[in-house]
């Protein structure tokens, strides 16, 4: 045989048993991931209470993200609800997580959260987690 034809099969025999030509049902790379959903977000803890900030209140809701999967969550939104006593919803303020933006791979993140609240009418809030 030529050397070509050696150097020839065995780049096709390495190509072969590499993985690069492997299908999956996902249609994903050789040992590529799922990307972190939605579901794998949870609220760690939070706190909120207001706070004066240059003579204006505020209500500021602060706390950590966890991220159960086992590749890092990009692109997390946490949206907080802001209620009266009375449940009436008051506003909303999305935010991302702080340090780290991402939070990696089974690992959490800080976060906070301020509304404008010159009367004093928040006194409860909800926290929702998306992946966008």
């Amino acid at each position: 045989m030529s050397k070509k034809l050696i150097i020839l099969l065995l780049i096709l025999s390495v190509v072969a048993i590499s993985g690069c030509t492997m299908d999956t049902e996902a249609e994903k790379t050789f040992g590529e991931k799922d990307p972190a959903t939605t579901g794998d977000l949870y609220l760690i803890n939070a706190t909120g209470d207001h706070y004066d900030r240059n003579d204006t209140m505020y209500y500021f809701v602060w706390g950590y993200v966890g991220n159960r999967a086992p590749v890092p969550a990009a692109n997390v939104e946490i949206t907080a609800q802001y209620f009266s006593e009375n449940g009436t919803l008051i506003g909303t303020n999305t935010t991302t997580p702080y340090r780290p933006s991402t939070i990696p791979e089974q690992g959490e993140s800080y976060f906070y959260a301020g509304f404008r609240d010159p009367d004093q009418k928040i006194a409860s809030y909800k926290i929702n987690l998306s992946i966008k």
